[in-house]
């Protein structure tokens, strides 16, 4: 796990090696740099897998130049099906060797997750895991190519670059940016699973389409449980020590479950508690978990104080906002998890997206079957006549508009609250035209297939996954999610997605679940995550920080914030605000 950055084309050292330096967080024990004329490329390395010097970076295998963020998991089978003598125990150079061989082809053959970039014959190829675990952003300045693991090393070499308040209305539908774009309009992320190729300044990217054959059988519990614990096993490969994020809910307890059973030793477990705050607080399942799995259980308390302290050093850290109120507790955690001298997290991200998880995804299975009712142009009207600010509205609303109706779990502001919120006109379907690359991938954006393909792109690819590595990766600390693995689902979403939603949430995994975790746990009622922070930022004063920002740049309607500040004092709009105190924030940091 590491930090990546490059230049092609005409550079001035100095700023190189200023703009690789932000970059360090991710890669506290080894640094390295490779220079000529027109290119230079710097490293930062998280030492997990074979830590000799030998295998640091830049590496250089033959005229193969490579630099590598992420973990390969299947190396040692790479390196067998190779047969060439290797220098390292690395997965990076086995990367190498595999482009020699395969070249672009290489995604198809490697199974982790990875931002990797590599410098053959004068041609630079950027690649990035199909889910999006690892980061990857680049530039085109004039003659001069970047890219990063992170936009603060851009912003660094290219200090001009601004964010624009255009881009308000992807953070406010989706709490986040979606690939390609960030929230700087020069700037670009590698969309996950997507390949770029820069050759004499041209700029050739794009994104293997994957298409999965429907299977005539339903998948086997027991041959679904091996794939599990096949992603569980290669994921606990590593010579630095290793723990897992534990919840105490259904997918995080597997994960540890399964990992605790192939282990000689107790797994150290992270949870965060709230003290005085029991309906958000985890711990007693966590520790039942524990327990029976014969883990080792630590957990952190946190409190207003401790709030307030992470999300000002996570707004100072991100290099964009992100509305994920998750992310604040994890930055907690992380920071004891570092303390403890853990490198490598294991995490349970990804379950509810494929195994149907969500109740939503039942709630608006039901309403797609409105898209052929009589009178609908009656009832379209109507609605337009009748309208709501809350999202039911909303729903409704598309299905008689024709237009897709789910478009993530991650959506957060409709195109009818932001128009009442921001002091600019959103028109019907802003939303729509962030994710249209994937709908137009798709194919007629509907049913059970559509709701898990579109919530790995966007929930899982641009909120949970982009929080798990930025937040981790601040404290040196590898992140790994078993649930996202290519093959594993690669074959779930190659069955019938209408048998595998079944009619209960999980019910599949659930039943694999039988033989690692006590009942109380695999069918505890599934509560969404949640803390007291909208408590806190009441009683800390810190919603003032809203209107200070909405007083010098004129966001927001003010009558739309009062609004839902009173609304989230009784349980209301509360990720909403929160999304919009942590934009906020973020901005009072860069004024």
């Amino acid at each position: 796990m590491c930090a990546i950055f490059g230049i092609i084309g005409p550079y001035k050292k100095s700023l190189a090696l200023k703009a690789l330096a932000t970059l360090s967080h991710r890669g506290p024990d080894a640094k390295g740099s490779l220079a000529g004329p027109k290119f230079f490329f710097g490293h930062y390395r998280l030492s997990v897998i074979d830590p000799s010097p030998e295998a640091d970076q830049p590496m250089q295998v033959s005229n193969v130049t490579v630099l590598l963020n992420g973990e390969i998991y299947n190396y040692k089978e790479l390196s067998k099906e190779l047969g060439s003598k290797f220098r390292t125990r690395s997965d990076t150079e086995a990367v190498a060797r595999a482009f020699i061989r395969w070249s672009e082809k290489i995604p198809e053959k490697i199974r982790g997750m990875y931002a990797l970039a590599i410098f053959h014959e004068g041609v630079l190829h950027l690649f990035r895991d199909p889910f999006g675990k690892k980061p990857l952003y680049w530039t085109k300045v004039e003659e001069t190519f970047i890219f990063s693991s992170e936009i603060k090393a851009i912003l660094a070499y290219f200090p001009d670059m601004k964010w624009s308040r255009k881009r308000f209305c992807s953070y406010l539908s989706y709490q986040s940016f979606i690939s390609p774009e960030t929230f700087y309009p020069g700037i670009f992320q590698l969309e996950p699973g997507g390949y770029l190729r820069y050759e004499n300044g041209e700029i050739d990217s794009f994104v293997a389409k994957r298409v999965f054959e429907k299977k005539k059988r339903e998948i086997e519990p027991g041959y679904l449980e091996k794939l599990l614990e096949e992603s569980v096993r290669y994921r606990l490969v590593s010579e630095a020590p290793l723990g897992a994020l534990l919840s105490g809910g259904l997918d995080s307890s597997l994960v540890v479950a399964m990992a605790q059973r192939q282990l000689q030793k107790p797994l150290s477990v992270f949870t965060v508690g709230y003290e005085g705050f029991e309906k958000y607080d985890e711990r007693k399942f966590a520790e039942t978990v524990a327990e029976y799995t014969k883990s080792d259980h630590k957990y952190a308390v946190m409190d207003l104080e401790d709030f307030i302290k992470a999300a000002d050093e996570l707004a100072e850290h991100l290099d964009e906002p992100l509305g994920d109120p998750a992310a604040v507790p994890l930055w907690f955690l992380s920071r004891r998890i570092k303390e403890s001298g853990i490198k490598v997290i294991l995490s349970g991200d990804g379950a509810d997206e494929l195994f149907f998880g969500y109740r939503p995804y039942y709630e608006l299975s039901d309403i797609e079957k409105l898209d052929n009712i009589k009178y609908r142009n009656w009832l379209r009207n109507f609605f337009r006549k009748n309208y709501s600010y809350n999202r039911e509205w909303e729903w409704y609303k598309r299905i008689f508009d024709g237009s897709p109706l789910f478009r993530s779990s991650a959506e957060l502001f409709t195109d009818l609250q932001q128009n009442r919120l921001l002091k600019q006109n959103v028109k019907d379907d802003r939303s729509l035209e962030n994710i249209e690359h994937f709908a137009a991938r798709f194919g007629m954006p509907a049913g059970a297939k559509w709701y898990s393909y579109i919530d790995i792109k966007i929930q899982l690819g641009e909120v949970f996954l982009k929080k798990l590595d930025r937040v981790t990766m601040a404290h040196g600390i590898e992140a790994r999610s078993p649930f996202m693995d290519r093959i594993l689902v690669g074959e779930l979403l190659s069955c019938d997605s209408r048998w595998l939603m079944g009619e209960e949430q999980k019910w599949l995994l659930k039943k694999i679940a039988r033989r690692y975790l006590p009942e109380s746990i695999i069918y505890r009622k599934k509560k969404g995550f949640s803390y007291p922070y909208m408590e806190w930022l009441h009683k800390s004063g810190e919603l003032e920080t809203v209107n200070r920002i909405n007083e010098e740049l004129g966001l927001f309607k003010k009558e739309a914030l009062d609004f839902m500040m009173e609304k989230s004092k009784r349980n209301r709009f509360r990720h909403h605000l929160y999304a919009i105190w942590f934009l906020c924030k973020w901005l009072q940091k860069r004024m």
